[in-house]
């Protein structure tokens, strides 16, 4: 996941009539370098036709301009307006902020304003670069300063965003950004960007008023807050609110996980993920037990049972190998040998050190010698594994498992067969360990909850481990 830092400069302001007016309104720009703010000016008209332009607690991404002041801008009466722009006599200061080697040579600039209204264009080089970039504000007047909390840092993120419908159908937006800002009065903004469903687009969607906290050199994020979109008028979801868990690893890696609702409607869900890392392959495994096998024919029902090896080997994308050792066709001389069962899905749930599997129809192997039954169809598979520590054991890792499937023996029947098992194993890296059961479970702000939440779950075991849970 890439990080980039926005390091930007830009200006502009306008005037009023001899005398010092307040404009608030919004700063955008035109390549996502930084989200769009809502910030002041303060312009003064000055008697020989130039004015004085003043931004206070000005930030934009990491770079924290504090207070500029642009003098002598040159300044134009048009009508009942005005329009003004930057000139070889206009000089630029900055204090209080960590850019102060930013001059205006960095950027040139432009604007009108009316008796209400404030509009500003400036291009300017994004520092350290000879990128030329487009910056616009739109404000209105203001008796005074606004109260509200400025910007003090913003990150930006990239990676894919997935999203999913109520319906299940999925999109996947390869390099989209999250643009991640904190402020002054220590909240943080998350704007998602571009955001795109499969039925529907909404530009961008900002998540404001978000709370954070701080352990182990890792920051958690969440909220459930109003959702803004760049999209004023979107298809499908229009008074939406965002359940919002996100995290920034010691790697400085972002993770987030959304869900969002409309207040009208409620058939209307969409969930998103951005930054979700992929799973590593687990070691391949493996563990003694017994194999079953259970048919009813004409002739009567007929079972077998054999001491067995389960073995599981990741194929990636949430999919494994099972083989299993010792298979035989019930009431016959004729020996499988290992079964093998391939694209057998699995998920592990932390919380109680579970790996559950299952599987559709499927083309099973095995190492019979007669060719009718080299090939077998699974037609189904369910089951689970369970590991808990065992403090009364040297090897302390207890695994349990029963595995269920039915093969088609040739259309002439079906044989059903079990695995099971419970005893000691090593190496079971699939699911995390625990002792069975969970001591805590916390949301990300750190309310204790009795079952798993949307999103980021912070879980303490009983053994004294604590895991992070991500829950779609």
């Amino acid at each position: 996941m890439k990080k980039i830092f926005t390091l930007l400069a830009v200006i502009m302001a306008s005037l009023t009539a001899m005398a010092q007016t307040t404009f608030y309104g919004t700063w955008k720009n035109n390549s996502n370098s930084f989200p769009s703010f809502d910030n002041y000016v303060e312009v003064t008209v000055n008697d020989n036709g130039t004015s004085t332009i003043v931004l206070k607690d000005l930030a934009f991404g990491n770079d924290v301009l504090g207070t500029i002041t642009l003098n002598n801008v040159s300044t134009e009466q048009n009508g009942n307006g005005y329009s003004f722009s930057m000139g070889s006599q206009t000089t630029f200061d900055i204090t209080e902020g960590n850019m102060g080697g930013v001059t205006k040579g960095a950027f040139e600039g432009w604007g009108t304003m009316d008796g209400e209204n404030l509009q500003l264009t400036a291009n300017y080089f994004d520092y350290g670069t000879k990128s030329l970039r487009y910056v616009k504000f739109n404000g209105t007047k203001v008796q005074t300063k606004p109260d509200g909390p400025t910007i003090v840092e913003t990150e930006t993120f990239s990676s894919d965003l997935l999203t999913s419908t109520a319906a299940g159908d999925t999109k996947t937006t390869k390099n989209a950004n999250a643009i991640l800002s904190k402020y002054s009065d220590n909240t943080y903004s998350l704007t998602l960007k571009p955001v795109e469903t499969a039925d529907a687009s909404y530009g961008a969607i900002t998540f404001s008023g978000l709370g954070y906290e701080e352990e182990d050199g890792e920051t958690y994020i969440s909220g459930y807050v109003d959702a803004t979109t760049e999209e004023t008028s979107p298809l499908y979801g229009k008074n939406i609110k965002g359940d919002l868990s996100a995290i920034i690893d010691v790697d400085g890696n972002l993770v987030v996980s959304v869900m969002l609702v409309d207040m009208d409607d409620e058939n209307f869900n969409v969930e998103m993920q951005f930054g979700k890392q992929e799973e590593e392959p687990f070691d391949t495994v493996s563990m003694a037990g017994t194999l079953s096998s259970f048919s009813r024919t004409d002739d009567g029902d007929v079972a077998d049972q054999k001491p067995s090896v389960l073995t599981i080997t990741d194929e990636g994308e949430g999919k494994c190998t099972l083989t299993m050792t010792e298979g035989t066709l019930p009431g016959t001389t004729l020996s499988l040998g290992t079964i093998t069962i391939p694209s057998v899905a699995y998920e592990a749930d932390e919380a109680t050190a579970t790996m559950n599997l299952s599987s559709g129809k499927v083309e099973a192997t095995t190492e019979c010698a007669h060719p009718f039954y080299k090939t077998m169809t699974v037609n189904s598979l369910s089951g689970s594994i369970t590991v808990k520590i065992d403090e009364n054991s040297e090897d302390n890792d207890q695994v349990s498992a029963n595995i269920t499937f039915s093969v088609d023996n040739n259309g002439t029947e079906t044989v059903d067969y079990t695995f099971t098992t419970n005893g000691y194993v090593t190496g079971v890296d699939t699911v995390k360990k625990a002792d069975g059961s969970v001591k805590h479970i916390y949301t990300i702000s750190g309310i204790a909850t009795t079952q798993m939440q949307h999103g980021i779950n912070i879980v303490r075991h009983a053994d004294g481990t604590v895991t992070k849970v991500v829950k779609k």
